[in-house]
């Protein structure tokens, strides 16, 4: 069976069903805006599978347990399987939706049109703090301290605990595991930390004792690996996965999956490293994979800010990756 996984980012996140139903539109939106409509309604009615590996619920505790503002974001109540935790409210993705969906199409000349009419923050917060997360990233793994760096919450203790870091794993490892023993051609979508979330799940398939199993002769790989706003072109990432102390022939994730596509959009501050195919040369060379392609894009995604009212435009938003017609091409080439 085809077999579409979704795993977000990191940050505050809406309830489980929301985000999977948001991004599951944002997949069928992009498909109908390229044409694919045939593929569209498999994934709407089933034929196609589609699975979100949530984790936002771990995100949205480690956030609000930071910030006080940010705490006070979370208005809205997840699901019980989730223990009822908050989560973002669903309708401020909702109206965001709607006015990037209005565009008919996204181009250069339409991501130009946004930054016209919305607030560019690219270059602001989100992009300073971006740029200051990676420099400190290039010594995380030596210092090793919460204390002496300021990474973003979430991501830092993903980084530094086990515990965090093997339940959030847990979380695609419990999908993907099942889906390929079951034989389901499988495209793994990830964005932005989920992209470091799966790579190192793929480095466990390849090495850890527990998944010998997968390591089978004949196992079933990841067919599309698709990877969304995707941070680990930077040093400083890579210096802290999962494989990052193991020995030289222990690198790399190996055999769990066929082709790795990565779309990267202008102006995307946590992909501006955007060849996957130079940083992963040698999983290449050494046929760890069959091949890792790099694409640009224009993510178009902008929405009102809640405290000011005004425009703001946001390159790396998953939904605005998903819906653009270029993302949903690969998609369709995978579902066929």
């Amino acid at each position: 069976m085809k077999h579409l996984i979704l795993v977000h980012g990191r940050d505050i996140k809406p309830s489980g069903s929301a985000l999977a139903t948001l991004a599951k539109r944002a997949i069928v939106r992009g498909l109908q805006r390229t044409g694919r409509v045939d593929i569209a309604d498999s994934i709407e009615s089933g034929a196609v599978k589609f699975t979100s590996a949530y984790y936002g619920d771990i995100t949205n505790r480690i956030e609000a347990s930071y910030d006080a503002k940010t705490a006070a974001l979370l208005t809205a109540q997840n699901e019980p399987i989730y223990d009822f935790k908050p989560c973002f409210p669903a309708g401020a993705l909702d109206a965001a939706f709607a006015l990037t969906d209005a565009l008919r199409t996204f181009n250069k000349a339409t991501y130009r049109h946004v930054l016209d009419i919305a607030e560019d923050w690219r270059f602001l917060d989100e992009a300073i703090h971006a740029a200051s997360m990676f420099g400190e990233l290039l010594t995380f793994g030596l210092v090793n301290s919460l204390v002496e760096v300021s990474i973003k919450w979430d991501l830092a203790v993903y980084l530094t605990s086990q515990r965090v870091g093997s339940d959030i794993r847990a979380r695609l490892q419990d999908v993907l595991k099942q889906a390929l023993a079951e034989g389901d051609d499988v495209c793994l979508v990830t964005h932005s930390m989920g992209c470091m979330v799966a790579y190192d799940v793929f480095w466990k398939y390849s090495f850890r004792s527990e998944y010998e199993d997968r390591r089978e002769d004949g196992a079933n790989p990841v067919k599309l690996w698709l990877t969304l706003g995707c941070p680990l072109g930077e040093i400083g990432i890579r210096r802290n996965l999962l494989d990052a102390v193991a020995l030289e022939e222990e690198k790399y994730p190996r055999n769990q999956f066929l082709d790795w596509i990565n779309v990267h959009a202008e102006d995307d501050f946590i992909a501006h490293a955007q060849s996957m195919r130079t940083a992963f040369s040698s999983m290449r060379s050494k046929h760890y994979c069959r091949s890792i392609t790099d694409k640009k894009i224009y993510n178009c995604w902008h929405y009102r800010d809640a405290s000011g009212g005004q425009l703001v435009s946001n390159p790396h938003d998953l939904y605005g990756y998903l819906m653009n017609q270029d993302t949903a091409k690969i998609i369709a080439g995978w579902a066929g």
